[in-house]
């Protein structure tokens, strides 16, 4: 479910630093399980939760519509977790990775964080804010810059791209009762 700030409360963090206080405190935990979502990193995603607080109460005062304050925040969000993965100094293979500070809790969940490390950064951005923080395809694109056609492309992409390296056939491809009993002969 998309974070809930009342747009008052908004309208007066732009001058009021208690009310910005508040927004930041409300948006702090939503920014940390996005970015350790992104990141699978729990210190990593504490310093990319903070820059990105810090990148919206900064610019809040230039946020046109506070409805559009939720995927506006998310998008700072996913770009501030981006950027500090971009700005590892050393990075690890995750095969030789072993000690995890997110555990994975099975093999399917391993699998699916190295099948969304294939993703392009937009697809990626697109399906976190699509299946993770439940937002509609207009918003993302709001956020985004884009255009919502393309969003819900890039889901498209995203979904095959997951689905093939995942190994799931999608639901209209499940063979039929003759084609099963054909390949067991």
């Amino acid at each position: 479910m998309p974070l809930q700030v009342d747009p008052a409360l908004l309208a007066r963090a732009r001058s009021e630093p208690e009310a910005l206080e508040h927004v930041i405190a409300t948006m702090w935990p939503e920014a940390f399980r996005i970015a350790v979502h992104v990141l699978h990193d729990a210190a990593m995603a504490e310093d990319a939760a903070q820059e990105a607080c810090a990148a919206i109460a900064r610019s809040i005062p230039k946020l046109r519509h506070v409805s559009a304050f939720p995927s506006w925040a998310y998008k700072i969000t996913v770009n501030a977790a981006l950027a500090a993965r971009r700005s590892r100094a050393q990075t690890v293979p995750l095969d030789e990775h072993t000690d995890s500070p997110i555990p994975f809790e099975s093999a399917d969940a391993l699998d699916l964080y190295r099948a969304m490390a294939q993703l392009s950064r937009r697809q990626r951005a697109a399906l976190l804010m699509h299946y993770y923080a439940g937002f509609t395809s207009k918003e993302i694109a709001e956020a985004g810059g884009l255009r919502a056609a393309t969003v819900r492309f890039d889901l498209m992409l995203a979904r095959r791209a997951l689905r093939k390296a995942l190994s799931v056939a999608p639901f209209d491809a499940v063979p039929t009762t003759d084609e099963v009993q054909l390949h067991v002969r």
